[in-house]
């Protein structure tokens, strides 16, 4: 039988005065304290409509994160073009950029890793993504392997694992060899797999993740469906799998943050939900927003020990309220940049100070 949820409660501005005078951690506004060192995990979940002051709450709490955590990392995936912060290193992802992401990069986890593993996540990625059939699904993993093999990166082999890996200019060859040949399927793929390939976003190479902070302008790759979600996917991945090498925190202190403003283009992604899941042992914390409750897992509304709630639509009111666990009134009342904060058990209402007074 499950456990029922621990009683919600909305502290008064007048206790939650008082309690902000002995915490330390950053001001989300009004008295309000937020510390992820202070709670089960760092992961934020926020909802907002446009116009509620989503944009300002997720650059506030990147901008202050290096106040709290002199070295933590700040990767944003960025998928409007409007996350831009000071002394970050921003690269914009489209047909004219000479940056790009490699789907194709290899898990060096020899527990969990390697390119055979790899190919099945590639695979499973543009399934979900640009909705492969079984049998499409199955020739790209072979195709992969088939590339890891070309450039001598061999599952039975860790120590081939850091060599160079292919790109998706090595499949769209393989796949083009194999239509060559006469194969009817590698034709099908090829199809499903043409705009992908036209844009080459895949195909260039990758800037290293290792940047204090590091913005990834994705709002080129809307225009072709898919697109932003397989590198959004890919980088989470990545990132995952680099903390997982890593080990484990020996505290709650946070390596990286992750943020994503588009949960709709997540919400179904394995790495992501990993991320909620265990990444708080290994000090990798996610923030994930959206203008829409049906666009947020329930993972990541579970798994999320900090959950900001901004003005909604009004039909959203009933939904949101019962998910995030406010009274139906106080989300209906909401004005922009007012927020109900909840962190853990307890409950805030509060005027969000904004970026832009945060930097001037």
């Amino acid at each position: 039988m499950a456990k029922p949820l621990p009683t919600p409660v909305l502290k008064p501005n007048s206790k939650n005065q008082a309690a902000a005078k002995d915490k330390t951690g950053i001001i989300l506004g009004e008295n309000v304290i937020w510390n992820p060192a202070e709670l089960p995990n760092g992961h934020v979940v926020l909802i907002g409509a446009s116009g509620s002051g989503k944009t300002q709450t997720l650059k506030s709490l990147a901008y202050e994160l290096p106040k709290l955590f002199p070295d933590v990392r700040r990767v944003i995936i960025d998928f409007h073009g409007d996350q831009e912060l000071p002394e970050e290193v921003c690269y914009p992802l489209n047909m004219e950029s000479p940056h790009g992401i490699n789907p194709l990069v290899v898990d060096l986890d020899t527990k969990g890793g390697g390119p055979n593993l790899q190919a099945i996540a590639v695979a499973a990625t543009l399934k979900k993504s640009l909705t492969l059939g079984p049998n499409q699904e199955g020739l790209i993993i072979e195709i992969v392997n088939q590339c890891y093999a070309t450039t001598g990166i061999v599952q039975d082999d860790p120590r081939t694992w850091t060599k160079k890996p292919p790109t998706f200019a090595d499949i769209q060859r393989e796949i083009e060899n194999r239509v060559e040949d006469g194969c009817k399927e590698s034709v099908k793929l090829q199809l499903k797999l043409a705009a992908t390939f036209q844009y080459g976003i895949f195909s260039r190479p990758q800037p290293s993740l290792d940047a204090p902070l590091i913005r990834f302008d994705l709002s080129a790759l809307g225009k072709v469906p898919g697109l932003a979600a397989i590198a959004a996917e890919s980088l989470v991945k990545q990132l995952m799998d680099n903390h997982r090498i890593l080990g484990e925190v020996a505290d709650k202190t946070p390596r990286t943050y992750t943020f994503i403003d588009e949960s709709k283009e997540v919400k179904q992604s394995r790495s992501v939900k990993l991320v909620t899941g265990d990444g708080r042992k290994y000090g990798l914390c996610i923030v994930q927003a959206s203008q829409r409750d049906a666009e947020i897992s329930e993972e990541a509304i579970a798994n999320s020990s900090t959950k900001i709630v901004l003005s909604v639509d009004q039909t959203e009111v009933s939904r949101v309220a019962k998910r995030f666990r406010f009274a139906e009134n106080l989300v209906a009342n909401l004005q922009p940049l007012e927020a109900l904060v909840r962190m853990g058990t307890e409950g805030h209402r509060c005027k969000i100070k904004p970026y832009y007074e945060r930097v001037s």
